[in-house]
């Protein structure tokens, strides 16, 4: 059974509440302003997991294919998403996928729950045309959201957090010898014990995320450019 399959009916839970909802929201930004999607384009989104990314690539006029090692996120995934994008069961280290074939790969939260990081990396930029780009989302290592995550995995040995590394910045844009990103952004700076409500969330977010600093950052979402 993968790591995911206990939790794939209840994963989405989270993002319906309004904590959940912010967090999202906030990561889908950051990671659409590194990705920019165009419609026409073909895209890949590495452990897609239920396919809350696949869905947005698909409404933003891509051509979507998700993969996953997860047999019961990919289920859930197939069930939420209207036809058009292709869901595939497959290791993220060796993907059933032709060299050069995506203009756009996606991972997000992904790098922190896989056995090698720098292969995923390696192996999503082999699938990329020339041209294309890598765009990964990660928990800031360094970040109250990464602090939340390590006591709940310490605490409760069911959890998927207990298998997770969270990445500083330097370790993440030093995997796989792929050389450093080539565009950063920093954010998710309210921490789970701050939230109140989304407007004022919001306003502290953007008052906070001014500095584009990673000390305080929650997230980080990182992109390669293939020459």
């Amino acid at each position: 059974m993968a790591l995911f399959d206990a939790k794939a009916d209840a994963y989405d839970d989270f993002c319906l509440t309004p904590l959940g909802s912010f967090v999202e929201s906030t990561e889908r930004q950051m990671i659409g302003d590194l990705a920019r999607p165009m419609r026409g384009e073909s895209a890949i989104d590495l452990g897609c997991g239920t396919g809350t990314y696949a869905r947005w690539l698909l409404k933003e006029g891509l051509t979507v294919v998700g993969v996953d090692i997860s047999a019961g996120m990919l289920d859930v995934a197939r069930r939420k998403t209207p036809a058009g994008a292709t869901f595939v069961q497959a290791d993220l280290l060796h993907m059933p996928f032709d060299s050069g074939q995506f203009d756009l790969a996606l991972c997000n939260v992904v790098l922190e729950f896989a056995a090698s990081p720098a292969g995923v990396l390696r192996e999503a930029l082999r699938v990329l045309k020339p041209g294309g780009r890598m765009v990964a989302g990660l928990i800031g290592g360094n970040g109250p959201w990464a602090r939340k995550y390590a006591e709940k995995g310490h605490a409760d040995a069911s959890s998927v957090y207990r298998h997770a590394h969270f990445f500083s910045y330097a370790e993440a844009a030093r995997l796989g010898g792929i050389g450093f990103p080539d565009e950063t952004r920093f954010g998710l700076y309210v921490g789970p014990d701050e939230f109140r409500d989304a407007a004022s969330a919001a306003q502290l977010e953007i008052s906070r995320r001014a500095a584009q600093t990673e000390s305080g950052a929650g997230f980080m979402a990182l992109r390669w450019n293939v020459g």
